[in-house]
């Protein structure tokens, strides 16, 4: 009996230990969890725990408004809020990839952004030339709003 009991305490420990490593937010307080793996077993996004918790939406339009900011700036010669929107665009697109699954649309959208505040930080932006990189960025950010529409559920 003794035998028995033990393999049933062994099986439950090993079941507790992947319940908690699975972070399936077992009922149980151990003093390892902190609470806010609590939190996270309640929202429903169990495939990754990683995804950022924020509606990436709003950072897609604020990333639409830098880029336009960026052309309407080189355009109009104000090099400096020109560079000042550059760096927005390129820190608003570090802000939406983590919300990303396609990596070569995050790459692709990374070097846009980069690429548009490179041209603008050189200090001889063609107003041109940067028009044609901001339409390629709206495609990509075309393609990543829907990639971001058919993650959310």
């Amino acid at each position: 009996i003794m035998k028995k009991s033990k393999v049933l305490f062994g099986v439950l420990a090993i079941a507790v230990v992947m319940s908690l490593v699975a972070g399936c937010g077992s009922s149980e307080k151990t003093v390892a969890q902190p609470p806010a793996s609590q939190e996270q077993a309640s929202g429903h996004q169990g495939h990754s725990a990683a995804m950022p918790k924020e509606d990436p939406m709003p950072m897609m339009k604020d990333l639409d408004k830098s880029l336009q900011d960026v052309v309407k700036q080189v355009k109009a010669g104000q090099t400096m809020d020109a560079q000042k929107s550059a760096a927005q665009l390129v820190s608003t697109t570090d802000k939406v990839m983590p919300h990303m699954m396609d990596a070569s649309l995050k790459d692709k959208l990374r070097k846009a952004a980069v690429e548009i505040k490179d041209s603008v930080n050189s200090g001889k932006a063609d107003p041109s030339a940067l028009e044609g990189k901001a339409k390629s960025m709206q495609d990509l950010m075309k393609q990543t709003t829907t990639h971001l529409q058919s993650m959310s559920h």
